[in-house]
C-alpha cells in the first residue's frame, strides 16, 4: 500500500475522510473539506463539478486507481474528502 492510501487511512480512522461524491460534495457545501483527492480514473466529471461548486482548497489526484482505494479503505470510491488541515497537508505531500 502506498503511503497517500496509509495516510487516507488514518485520517478514515479520525473520521476525517468522506468517502463518495454525496459525502464529498456535503463537505464542499458546509465549507468542511480542506482537501478532495480523486483516483487516478476518477471522472474528469468530477473535477467540473468541484469548480461548479465554488470550492477553492486542493485537489489531490493519486497514482492510485478505485480498485486499490477500495482494498485499502475499506469502500471503493473515486472521490474523498479530507476534512483537517493536517492531514491534507500530510496527503498532498505524499503525491
Amino acid at each position: 500500500m502506498n503511503k497517500t492510501l496509509s495516510l487516507m487511512g488514518l485520517a478514515r480512522k479520525a473520521g476525517k475522510l468522506g468517502i463518495g461524491h454525496d459525502v464529498v460534495f456535503a463537505a464542499v457545501r458546509n465549507g468542511t473539506a480542506k482537501a478532495v483527492i480523486l483516483t487516478s480514473d476518477a471522472s474528469p466529471r468530477h473535477a467540473r463539478e468541484l469548480e461548479a461548486a465554488g470550492f477553492s482548497g486542493r485537489v489531490i489526484v493519486t497514482d492510485a486507481d478505485m480498485d486499490e482505494a477500495g482494498r485499502a479503505l475499506g469502500k471503493r470510491s473515486c472521490i474523498f474528502s479530507v476534512d483537517d488541515s493536517g492531514f491534507a497537508k500530510a496527503i498532498e505531500k505524499t503525491v
